[in-house]
């Protein structure tokens, strides 16, 4: 366990990950050990859709982590594609179609994470 200090109130709280956001136990700020505060103006809400995509020529399985009204962060199963942020793509994900621009990627052993926000 790691000890982390609450940027708004100073108290202490511990977590095991310091890269998820989560909430101060005395003053319900929302943060992360390596982030700071959590900088999206909107609610995330989690929920896993599969869906697959395609992406260079290519189709992937995936699902989603959360969505907000500006974007969904994603996983990405097997060897992951996607290298490079800035790239767009056309999504349809249950009955929504979201076209989102990559901003981050994450590469793990066996999938990827990714950040995408949407564009009109």
């Amino acid at each position: 366990m790691l000890r982390i200090p609450c940027p708004k109130c100073g108290k202490n709280s511990y977590t095991t990950d310091v890269e998820s956001f989560n909430p101060c136990p005395y003053c319900g700020s929302l943060f992360s050990g390596k982030y700071g505060f959590e900088k999206r103006r909107e609610t995330r809400v989690e929920k896993e859709i599969p869906f697959v995509f395609s992406y260079q020529g290519q189709s992937y399985d995936a699902v989603t982590s959360d969505f907000s009204e500006g974007g969904v962060g994603i996983q990405v199963f097997g060897e992951s594609p996607i290298a490079s942020t800035d790239d767009v793509l056309s999504l349809t994900i249950g009955e929504r179609r979201i076209t989102a621009k990559i901003v981050w990627v994450k590469k793990l052993p066996n999938k990827s994470l990714a950040g995408l926000h949407r564009v009109n």
